[in-house]
C-alpha cells in the first residue's frame, strides 16, 4: 500500500515525516565523502547512482558539518543549489520512500512562484539511493505536490478560535506570516496578509559573530557562533568567554525587528486578531512569546510543517 513522505526542507534543517509514523531530522550539509583512517562505518554517508554514471558518495547532516564547518546556501532559489537533490533523495530513503508514495514538500510563502519549478525539478530526479551502509533501492518521484509553508499549520491546532488568526513560522532565513479567518471549522487564508520576511534565525548568528569580533578581536565561522548562541559562552584560548547578555539582546533584537516588521505589514488587523500561533525552528529560541500576549507556541515547532504536509496530503 502506497503511503505519503512529507519533507520540510529547511535552509538550516530538514525534517520528515510519513503516513507510517516514521520522523526524521538532520542538519542540511552535504560534503564529499572522504575514509578517514578512524572511522567506522557508513553512518551518515549518501551513496547516489544515476543510470548510466558511477556511483557518488556524500557525507551528510552532522557528519558533513564536522567535514566542512559550511552549511547549505543563503540562496533565495535553494533548490538550485547542487546539493539540493543529493539531500532530498537522502531523506526520502530514510523515509522508507517507495516508487508509488506520495511526496509532499513546501515553499516559503513568498516564494510560490517556485512552486511549479520544484514540482518539476523532483519529478525528473531519480536513482540508485543507500543511506547509512544500507542496501541500495531506486527511487523517483511521481505523485508530488508542493504546499505554502506556514499558512498549512493551522490545521494541526486544535480548538482554534473564531476569529482572525495569524502565525509566525520563523525559519532560518525567512519568517512566514500567514492571517486566515477561522470560523465554524472552516479556514479561509487571506492572502494580502500572507507575506515572507526575509530574515531569520541566522540573523542570530550574524550578530554573534560581530559580538565575537568586538569582543575578542577575532572573527568566528557561523558555525561557532551558533553554538554560543545556544551555550552562551565558549572556551577561547583555554578561556571563558561569556557571551550570555549579548546572546540574549541579539535575540530580543531579531524578535523586535520580526514582530515590529510583521505588524507593520499587517496594520490594524494584528490589534484584531483572536489569536497568535508560533512554528519553526525560532519559535522557541527567539522571545517572539513575550512580544505577542497570549501567542501560543505549536507543539513540536520545528517538524509542525512537515506534518501539516502530511496531515493535508493525506486529507485529500
Amino acid at each position: 500500500m502506497s503511503k505519503v513522505v512529507a519533507i520540510d526542507f529547511g535552509y538550516r534543517e530538514i525534517k520528515g515525516v510519513n503516513s507510517e509514523g516514521l520522523e526524521i531530522k538532520f542538519p542540511t550539509a552535504m560534503a564529499p565523502y572522504v575514509k578517514h583512517p578512524t572511522a567506522e562505518g557508513l553512518e551518515e554517508v549518501v551513496t547516489v547512482t544515476k543510470p548510466g554514471y558511477e556511483p557518488e558518495m556524500y557525507f551528510y547532516g552532522q557528519k558533513a558539518l564536522d567535514e566542512t564547518g559550511v552549511g547549505f546556501t543563503n540562496d533565495r532559489d535553494k533548490h538550485l543549489h547542487s546539493g539540493h537533490d543529493i539531500l532530498m533523495l537522502a531523506a526520502a530513503r530514510k523515509l522508507g520512500y517507495e516508487n508509488g508514495d506520495t511526496l509532499v514538500v513546501g515553499v516559503p510563502i513568498s516564494y510560490a512562484d517556485q512552486r511549479e519549478a520544484l514540482k518539476t525539478q523532483l519529478e525528473r530526479l531519480h536513482g540508485d539511493v543507500s543511506v547509512d551502509g544500507g542496501k541500495p533501492k531506486r527511487i523517483s518521484f511521481n505523485d508530488v505536490l508542493v504546499l505554502r509553508q506556514g499558512i498549512v499549520v493551522f490545521g494541526l491546532i486544535p480548538d482554534l478560535p473564531n476569529g482572525t488568526l495569524i502565525s509566525f513560522d520563523i525559519g532560518e532565513h525567512t519568517t512566514d506570516v500567514s492571517t486566515v479567518k477561522f470560523k465554524n471549522g472552516v479556514i479561509e487564508p487571506n492572502p494580502s496578509k500572507c507575506f515572507s520576511l526575509e530574515y531569520g534565525y541566522s540573523k542570530v548568528v550574524e550578530a554573534i559573530q560581530k559580538e565575537f569580533q568586538s569582543k575578542a578581536g577575532s572573527p568566528v565561522s557561523g558555525e561557532q557562533a551558533r553554538a554560543i548562541a545556544e551555550e552562551g559562552y565558549v572556551i577561547y584560548k583555554l578561556k571563558k568567554l561569556d557571551m550570555t547578555l549579548e546572546v540574549l539582546r541579539a535575540k530580543e533584537e531579531i524578535a523586535k525587528n520580526i514582530v515590529k516588521d510583521a505588524k507593520k505589514r499587517l496594520g490594524e488587523i494584528a490589534d484584531f486578531a483572536a489569536g497568535f500561533y508560533l512554528c519553526g525552528g525560532g519559535a522557541d529560541v527567539l522571545p517572539l512569546k513575550e512580544l505577542l500576549p497570549g501567542a501560543v507556541i505549536v507543539d513540536n515547532p520545528q517538524t509542525a510543517n512537515a506534518r501539516a504536509y502530511l496531515q493535508l496530503a493525506m486529507s485529500e
